[in-house]
């Protein structure tokens, strides 16, 4: 367990650490298992999942880097015994902003981190069911609620679109349960990437991507997209 890539992005000053540490859901498709790096890299992908670093390797990767934030992701950073002792120790050496991006079957309560992003896959408890395996959708939304009551923890959503799938429908039951909540919470949505011919599942199109848009928008004031089509902005290099 630990981290087995890292990216730096200069312009914007932050680090994604991207953990191996296992995960409770089994969803199909799974970005981090079928492209474990980061997509925004303008480079062949390496093989670093041989090797994961340690706090000290992390730290004398990062040392040398100017940054304030920092993004912990990969498979379940909630499950990796590595994640929280690294985030307080970069908060108490660095001052980071630490954000995580999580699935929120596990709450995460600690004054390192700053920020929680929480996929939310599904609404529906059967297509909960079908695409993460677990049995229970309230767990994640109830742990949403819980991180909206947060005071010291910013708090945004995601999903992913899936055509014929996690699609309109599922998308705007999200955007109301969001904006129950607090229409404010910023929401994206991002595209689908099948991993291969095999794949059961397409890529939606910018059309499609835009009209899940514009339902979410009736319900939430701050919703954005991510598909190929949207450029990336910012320059991402590889730290490991």
């Amino acid at each position: 367990m630990g981290v087995y890539h890292i990216v730096y992005s200069p312009e914007l000053k932050e680090i994604c650490l991207y953990f191996d540490g296992g995960c409770n859901f089994s969803c199909h498709g799974c970005i981090t298992r079928y492209y474990p790096q980061d997509c925004h890299l303008d480079e062949l992908p390496r093989d670093t999942k041989k090797k994961r670093l340690s706090q000290r390797e992390v730290i004398s990767f990062l040392k040398s880097l100017s940054f304030r934030r920092v993004i912990f992701l990969g498979l379940e950073p909630a499950l990796d015994p590595d994640f929280l002792l690294l985030a307080k120790i970069l908060k108490e050496r660095f001052s980071t902003y630490n954000i995580v991006l999580t699935n929120g079957w596990e709450y995460i309560d600690d004054k390192a981190i700053d920020e929680v992003c929480v996929s939310i896959k599904a609404y529906s408890k059967t297509i909960f069911k079908e695409f993460t395996g677990k049995d229970n959708p309230e767990k994640v939304l109830e742990n949403f609620k819980k991180y909206a009551e947060n005071c010291s923890i910013k708090l945004r959503a995601e999903s992913v679109f899936i055509p014929g799938y996690i699609d309109n429908e599922e998308i705007e039951k999200i955007a109301r349960f969001i904006a129950s909540i607090d229409s404010t919470i910023p929401y994206r949505i991002d595209a689908y990437i099948p991993f291969g011919g095999k794949d059961k599942f397409r890529k939606p199109t910018k059309e499609e991507m835009e009209r899940a848009n514009t339902i979410a928008h009736r319900y939430l004031k701050k919703v954005s997209i991510l598909h190929k089509g949207i450029k990336v902005r910012d320059k991402v290099k590889r730290v490991y």
